[in-house]
């Protein structure tokens, strides 16, 4: 089926939206909700457990997010099916990105149907079991299943760290040669710690997760370490 090049241009425009807003915010705040993981089952468990009881919690995973990330996936295959790449025969930076752009959204594809269908459609989860952290730790134990789970991972961080340089373009957000490269860096920076964050996350769920930023415990005082000394022991009398 032809379509004509302002609605090709227009579908592009909308599907560069569409994974800013609402895709990408989602994006960020599962990176973020996941990284409670870091400190451990109840943390991560009870972000998972306030967030399934949020007013309107299905409108909100139906239109909110479901659906446009259904539009953003559907479309983005019709795109990628439609375009053509000729990094073979020029391979600059900006034809790596198209590439690199349109496997990433190719893996997502995947990774996204087989994540939903085995975290929020499983039967635990379907049940009511609240032990996300478990649920995630068991599928995680297998090194096949973390390794395409960590492909996902980075593969999203791309997709939507390029994707802000495609946006940025389509709705003429920056038009000259040194706006486009600064947006293009910072689209790099943004992949790069959402990688990180996301991967660390995941090895949270194998107690091998990085933790930055932790609470020291409080300092003992000499007086507080002998009344320490000095307490009752347990069975003491």
């Amino acid at each position: 089926m032809q379509i004509s090049e302002r609605t090709s241009h227009l579908l592009k425009r909308l599907h560069s939206l569409t994974g800013v807003v609402p895709v990408g915010l989602f994006l960020l705040w599962h990176l973020f909700a996941n990284s409670y993981a870091v400190h451990g089952p109840q943390a991560y468990n009870g972000i998972g457990g306030a967030l399934a009881h949020l007013p309107y919690v299905q409108l909100i995973e139906l239109f909110g997010i479901a659906l446009p990330i259904l539009f953003h996936m559907v479309l983005g295959v019709l795109i990628i099916a439609t375009g053509q790449s000729n990094v073979g025969r020029y391979a600059y930076g900006a034809n790596w990105r198209y590439v690199l752009q349109r496997v990433s959204g190719l893996v997502l594809v995947l990774y996204i149907v087989w994540h939903v269908w085995t975290t929020r459609l499983s039967p635990a989860v379907v049940a009511g079991d609240e032990d996300l952290f478990g649920l995630m730790a068991k599928q995680l134990a297998n090194p096949w299943v973390f390794a395409f789970s960590v492909l996902g991972v980075v593969s999203a961080a791309w997709h939507f760290g390029s994707g802000l340089f495609g946006f940025a373009i389509h709705w003429g957000l920056v038009t000259g040669r040194d706006a486009q490269r600064a947006v293009g860096r910072l689209g790099f920076v943004v992949f790069v710690v959402l990688a990180l964050v996301g991967v660390n996350s995941l090895l949270s769920f194998r107690h091998a997760a990085v933790r930055v930023f932790e609470r020291a415990p409080a300092p003992v005082s000499a007086a507080g370490t002998a009344a320490a000394a000095d307490a009752p022991r347990d069975g003491a009398r």
